[in-house]
């Protein structure tokens, strides 16, 4: 807490993006590169106000957590190893996270809407629709996410 100026804390993280991108240019490909860049780019975007427009956090929030898998399935197709790009697992495992971490994200601002509101003054759905409305959206997003694992063929 305060250890660390804001100064130092930039010139760390762009050390960190500038390894994560030269190590996976040179030793994983360029489609990987450009995942990790537009990554990279959308965090400091989050970081520098993204996260206060209207369901934009949210989306973020869902793309960050799947963003490993896909960064996972480009490595492993750069590597060489292109049963596991190709069979589909990494990204029906994306299809999963995403829904479900927007729905707890949804979740999450409801439970924050006084500070999000008087505080941080951010523009979330249960501000603009409401509380119920906006748990019944979250409670949907896990509803379809549970329906097609156990409807569909591929998630057994």
């Amino acid at each position: 807490a305060g250890r660390i100026s804001p100064r130092d804390g930039w010139i760390y993280c762009a050390a960190l993006s500038g390894l994560s991108l030269g190590f996976g240019c040179y030793y994983i490909g360029s489609a990987y590169t450009v995942w990790t860049a537009s990554n990279l780019l959308l965090m400091l975007g989050y970081a520098l106000g993204l996260q206060r427009l209207f369901l934009v956090k949210n989306v973020l929030c869902g793309w960050f957590a799947i963003s490993p898998l896909v960064g996972a399935a480009l490595m492993t197709a750069g590597c060489g190893m292109k049963e596991l790009y190709s069979n589909g697992t990494l990204w029906r495992l994306a299809g999963v996270g995403f829904p479900v971490q927007v729905a707890r994200e949804i979740l999450k601002d409801i439970e924050d809407v006084d500070i999000d509101r008087d505080v941080a003054r951010k523009l979330t759905l249960p501000l603009v629709i409401g509380d119920i409305l906006a748990h019944r959206i979250a409670y949907a997003l896990v509803a379809v996410v549970c329906s097609a694992m156990v409807f569909t063929k591929t998630y057994w």
